[in-house]
């Protein structure tokens, strides 16, 4: 993307964040299986449909497309000819679109919206469109593996990741990177407070007192 301020950049992760947050409603946070069942939570947004079919059918209409999602009928078409974790990824990349209705430039909004290949992305690099798949990426990345799930799992391998959570493991690799940059950017909002505000300076805390309790 483009340069951005760290204001503009915060307000609009936060905002996917948010509405990650409002998707997932009581699946995210702490879970023994934390994979999303993705087909089920799409339907529960609106999608009437989620159809696997040839790859020359979804080319028709975008070449180098993974999957394309119809707003009219309300039905995200994918590849069967994909791997599980990318047919999976496709629906969640589509998903973005649902929520996030792109527009022509009359204003009207597109019909339908699919999820390009990095073919097509190197292709078109630089334009709004490409732009707009690499947001909406972002989006899948973290709707499949969310970061409060994620900690929980972190100090395991890629690969012992990416199969719990159903991903591939390049998903992983890069979820590594975007937690760090997402701790390192709520780091950057945070103002430091005077302790007296967390601690009664009245209360005299004894710490090697409490340590040798603690390890008794």
């Amino acid at each position: 993307m483009g340069k951005r301020s760290s204001r503009a950049v915060f307000s609009f992760f936060s905002f996917l964040k948010q509405s990650i947050n409002d998707l997932l409603g009581d699946e995210n946070g702490y879970a023994e299986n934390p994979k999303i069942d993705i087909e089920s939570l799409s339907k529960s947004v609106g999608i009437k449909d989620v159809q696997y079919v040839s790859k020359e059918k979804i080319w028709e209409k975008y070449p180098y497309a993974h999957a394309y999602i119809d707003l009219d009928a309300l039905i995200i078409y994918v590849r069967e000819d994909v791997n599980p974790e990318k047919k999976r990824f496709a629906i969640a990349h589509e998903l973005f679109h649902l929520k996030f209705l792109l527009t022509n430039n009359d204003g009207t909004a597109l019909k339908i919206a699919a999820r390009r290949g990095n073919t097509w992305k190197k292709e078109n690099a630089g334009s709004e469109e490409a732009e707009g798949e690499d947001i909406a990426d972002f989006f899948a990345a973290n709707l499949l593996v969310p970061t409060e799930r994620f900690v929980q799992w972190e100090d395991k391998t890629d690969e012992e990741i990416a199969h719990v959570f159903g991903v591939e493991q390049e998903c992983i690799k890069n979820r590594r990177d975007e937690i760090e940059n997402e701790i390192r950017l709520l780091a950057s909002k945070m103002k430091p407070c005077p302790i007296d505000q967390f601690v009664d300076p009245a209360v005299k805390l004894d710490v090697e007192a409490y340590l040798k309790e603690l390890n008794s």
